[in-house]
């Protein structure tokens, strides 16, 4: 197998596939600019480098992977505030302002770690025949994919905040459950404050002409003081003995 020539008939197939993407740095060295498509306005990418060992396609390819300077979408106005946490997703006035969660992906030297390792596995698989092209489909497949489980990790942690919210919120709509005992506290400690026993015994008092009747002088601990008067007792004697 004449190696050279292998690698020569990559590199003018590989132009003609990526013409803008691809940049000859010598006949055995070269990097390719992978766009990604995802739901970000902002524009993800990243930089495949491929140097040919002498021997390539029998052997595998060195392969390193850097990331591109994140491209802002031109006439974007959200400032960084705006596009911070989710938690912050209430304006100053309490309305609500769009949340997007695909602005805060962003990959990290981990995410390169993992997708090297995914590209020596796949370029050990092809060992043999070329395989930059293979390489470079996979990339841009498997780095989508971190994207996406990114965007979706975000998702549902979004989600359980707002059910958390909707929770607290629930609570001011919910009180303590009513049983008789705490309704008839309520009662009356409504009754002393609002003066309702008070006005009661004063509208039965004119009712009956400032007297007090048989059952009213029982109820407030007045019988002791009756003194053979058949028609009540008087209401200044009444009330002071009601205050004692």
């Amino acid at each position: 197998m004449d190696y050279k020539e292998e690698q020569a008939q990559e590199i003018e197939i590989l132009e003609s596939i990526y013409p803008d993407e691809l940049t000859i740095h010598s006949e055995t060295q070269f990097s390719m600019l992978l766009k990604l498509d995802t739901e970000s306005e902002r524009k993800h990418s990243l930089i495949l480098n491929i140097t040919y060992p002498e021997q390539y396609p029998e052997e595998v390819p060195e392969i390193s992977i850097d990331l591109n300077e994140v491209e802002e979408v031109e006439g974007d106005s959200e400032s960084e505030e705006e596009q911070d946490e989710f938690a912050d997703d209430e304006d100053a006035n309490g309305g609500t302002k769009l949340v997007r969660l695909s602005e805060q992906v962003d990959f990290y030297d981990e995410d390169v770690d993992q997708l090297t390792q995914r590209l020596i596995e796949e370029a050990n698989e092809n060992i043999g025949m070329p395989s930059v092209f293979t390489l470079a489909s996979t990339l841009k497949d498997a780095a989508e994919e971190i994207f996406q489980s990114k965007l979706d990790e975000l998702n549902a942690e979004y989600e359980k905040e707002l059910l958390e919210r909707e929770r607290e919120a629930q609570k001011k709509f919910i009180g303590t459950a009513v049983t008789k005992e705490s309704f008839e506290a309520w009662r009356l400690r409504f009754r002393e404050e609002m003066g309702i026993n008070e006005r009661i015994r004063e509208r039965n008092l004119k009712l009956h002409n400032g007297k007090l009747s048989g059952k009213e002088i029982y109820e407030q601990g007045l019988a002791g003081d009756m003194d053979g008067d058949d028609d009540g007792i008087d209401l200044k004697k009444g009330l002071e003995k009601l205050a004692l």
